[in-house]
């Protein structure tokens, strides 16, 4: 069963789309909702698969709610509903990761096709990613398999494929990231000290282990690289005989580490660049709500002073330089291409009311909203 949500002000096209096409019939079960806060509400307490939105309600209007609602499950397929007069706006929520948008008036046959196809998008994604988990899931067995036979006087090594990848070890994951061979050796030798100083407690030396293997599989995964490209290295550097001893436990950490981080700097540039790029793609999504260094940073799992120096690197100008840069193109896009009211672009764009963002404007571009907006007109 998919579950479709409809956010429509309007009581008589809230029926027509909610009742002229038998939803129960093919799969779905509906919700209504009259205004933008009901809609969100809604989202915050059912699992709503696909939404489908009117841009112009009153209150929350559709592109609040989508904002509000993909911060809540970013996974939640949107489809908005508008006017020609808002033909602007429904284009630009494509870039806040809309699936599609119908102008009015339409027939139901065509939301029925609309939904259709984002139902289908759906199933394709969950498809991927439930085969992605299995593939890595098998990747784990493989490797927890491995360890028993080799390190069974040790402990049952099931942290290994029961608990998520969250990194343990901030230091390690650093230098990992962009440290020196030579640091990451002198972690190696304190992670030696850790282990001699546990040698007498399997389950606190497990634990290292344990932390070792999880930072450096969640900072492969964050660098974009394959969970089972991480787990093919740990099994690489476990001893072929079964016979083993705690100095092999050492060579294995070692092996392990250094391997990991030969495999990250081989491909250090397309890594980066791709984390980079997913940085600025989130920062397109949502900037209206208040992208900050330090949240961006925690979601990538890094420090703030490391992704700002990345960040400069690759895109040449500094992170809140970029946010601001984002947020003038947008209001300047919507005070050239839309009739809107001052507090409404204000309001859009995230700004608490339109006096801040009209100080916020003339203090950037040099021109008030309204004297840039004049201006524009006039060039056309």
């Amino acid at each position: 069963m998919c579950n479709l949500l409809i956010a429509e002000d309007e009581k008589f096209l809230r029926e027509k789309v909610s009742k002229n096409v038998d939803w129960k019939g093919r799969g779905y079960q509906v919700f209504v909702a009259s205004d933008g806060e009901e809609a969100l509400s809604i989202i915050r307490t059912q699992p709503i698969d696909i939404l489908v939105t009117d841009i112009r309600m009153p209150g929350m209007d559709g592109l609040e709610l989508t904002g509000e609602a993909k911060a809540i499950n970013e996974d939640l397929k949107i489809i908005v509903i508008s006017g020609h007069a808002e033909f602007e706006l429904a284009q630009a929520s494509i870039r806040l990761g809309v699936e599609d948008y119908l102008l009015k008036p339409f027939r139901t046959e065509r939301l029925l096709e609309v939904v259709e196809k984002t139902r289908e998008k759906l199933e394709e994604e969950r498809q991927r990613r439930k085969e992605a988990e299995r593939q890595e899931e098998l990747a784990r067995q493989s490797f927890q398999d491995r360890f028993k036979s080799v390190f069974g006087w040790l402990v049952n090594p099931e942290a290994f494929s029961n608990q998520p990848l969250v990194p343990t070890r901030e230091r390690l994951v650093e230098l990992l990231k962009s440290g020196t061979t030579a640091e990451l050796l002198a972690e190696v030798r304190s992670v030696h000290e850790s282990m001699d100083q546990a040698r007498q407690d399997p389950d606190r030396l497990f634990i290292i282990l344990n932390d070792i293997a999880i930072s450096t599989l969640s900072t492969l995964k964050a660098l974009g690289f394959d969970v089972e490209q991480g787990i093919g290295l740990m099994n690489k550097h476990l001893p072929a005989d079964t016979q083993t001893h705690f100095s092999d436990l050492k060579t294995w950490v070692e092996g392990f580490l250094l391997d990991a981080n030969d495999l990250i700097e081989s491909g250090q540039d397309g890594s980066m660049e791709r984390l980079i790029q997913g940085v600025k793609a989130h920062v397109e999504e949502h900037y209206r709500f208040g992208v900050t260094l330090n949240t961006m940073a925690e979601k990538v799992n890094m420090s703030p002073s490391q992704l700002s120096k990345l960040f400069y690197e690759y895109v040449g100008e500094n992170f809140s330089d970029y946010v601001t840069g984002l947020k003038v193109r947008k209001a300047k896009e919507l005070l050239k291409g839309t009739d809107n009211r001052m507090y409404e672009i204000a309001d859009y764009l995230g700004f608490t009311d339109a006096y801040y963002f009209s100080s916020w404007f003339k203090r950037t571009v040099g021109q008030t909203p309204t004297e840039y907006r004049a201006e524009s007109s006039g060039k056309n």
